[in-house]
């Protein structure tokens, strides 16, 4: 599954440009006084303006796995890299042959750089820069049943279970190693984090058996 767009809200579009333009040196392609986006790789990251405050969103970028160590020099340069509980920089994710690293952006949102070593390796470059980045990884989605929501969508788009993690009642996947729809309950918190899963206004774009699908989570099913 490819995502090719998600759109999320700030209630700070200035200082979120300047973050993802200037720390995180991302290919600004469009910008007016109510949006922004942003190319990174065959997808787009969009933010629209909002008055009210946000919850934290979380999401994850697909980064050559060759590369992660650079990535993390790379980012430890320009922000705080968040430690896991274990007190390291790099997670380890054994059952999904994946390690990723975590910080904040402007906004509080909770961002990942996501090595998977299942994917094909499409940089053969020494070092890392922001160019590298593949695609829009993972985005979360914050839900009373997940289960529920989950079927709901696997029957109207033809979504599938991650086949590296089970779902559970409180957490579970869709799609495959190029692209993730994290489906949680608010009994959880974002992960390295002790931040409170919380909903959250998302668009979603994706490509899935070379058809192209467009979700909300401000669809009424997203409540059940």
């Amino acid at each position: 599954m490819k995502i090719l767009a998600i759109t999320i809200e700030t209630n700070d579009l200035d200082k979120t440009t300047q973050f993802y333009s200037e720390i995180l040196q991302f290919d600004l392609c469009y910008k007016s006084e109510l949006e922004v986006h942003y190319k990174i790789g065959h997808s787009l990251l969009k933010f629209v303006k909002t008055a009210h405050a946000t919850a934290i969103y979380h999401y994850a970028f697909n980064i050559p796995s060759s590369l992660l160590e650079s990535a993390l020099n790379w980012a430890r340069q320009r922000l705080e890299v968040i430690k896991n509980p274990t007190d390291q920089l790099i997670t380890t994710f054994e059952n999904w042959n994946a390690q990723a690293i975590y910080f904040y952006d402007n906004n509080g949102n909770l961002v990942e750089f996501i090595a998977r070593y299942d994917r094909d390796e499409s940089s053969k470059s020494a070092s890392f820069d922001p160019s590298k980045i593949e695609s829009i990884s993972e985005i979360g989605i914050v839900t009373a049943e997940p289960m529920g929501l989950a079927a709901d969508w696997i029957k109207q788009y033809g979504l599938s279970y991650f086949e590296k993690s089970p779902p559970t009642k409180d957490f579970l996947a869709l799609g495959d190693d190029e692209g993730l729809l994290i489906v949680v309950s608010p009994q959880r918190n974002w992960y390295p984090t002790n931040i409170p899963a919380r909903q959250t206004t998302t668009s979603i774009e994706f490509e899935i058996q070379d058809t192209t699908i467009s979700l909300s989570t401000a669809q009424s099913n997203i409540e059940r």
